[in-house]
């Protein structure tokens, strides 16, 4: 009885370890569309709103708990309190959303592209600016899904195979 149980434990818990990595693959494209869609807010607070930068951040952001809005939201306040400017706080929010989240190196540099031109430009070409970052993201989203598919079930299934086969070799 107690080698059923171990078993079972060891299967289970190597099951739900496998999840768990499969889970992280999952969470990139997630937080690709969440960028995406604050962008897509952006351009409409630049084009149609006109409101001042440090406010269309934050009006962009969406959700505080997501990686654009706390993305948006630090690159708002450093900006408003005048210390850096535009391209440094965009720089240094997506120095620190990169940090915390599963973006790549890839998506880091697509953000830091659109940040050296920030506050720059005339309103015109910042909107071409956000339509090229949100064209290079659709991309990496498109592909991170695909990769988080294939990758997420390799990873489940490679869970439970490992913990039946530790099963196998203890018992």
């Amino acid at each position: 009885m107690v080698k059923i149980v171990g078993a079972v434990l060891v299967v289970g818990s190597s099951g739900v370890i496998g999840n768990v990595v499969a889970r992280g693959y999952s969470e990139r494209p997630r937080q690709l569309a969440e960028l995406i869609s604050a962008f897509t807010l952006l351009e409409t607070e630049i084009s149609y709103a006109k409101t001042p930068l440090s406010e269309a951040l934050v009006r962009s952001g969406g959700y505080r708990n997501c990686i654009a809005g706390k993305m948006f939201e630090m690159a708002s306040c450093i900006i408003a309190s005048g210390d850096q400017s535009p391209g440094q706080a965009w720089e240094a929010a997506v120095g620190y959303a990169y940090s915390i989240s599963a973006l790549t190196s890839e998506d880091r540099d697509a953000l830091l592209a659109f940040g050296a031109k920030l506050g720059s430009c005339n309103s015109t070409d910042q909107l071409r600016h956000i339509a090229l970052v949100r064209e290079r993201l659709r991309r990496s989203e498109a592909q991170a899904r695909e990769k988080a598919e294939q990758t997420a079930r390799m990873w489940r299934y490679l869970g439970l195979t490992v913990g039946a086969m530790i099963t196998l070799l203890l018992y």
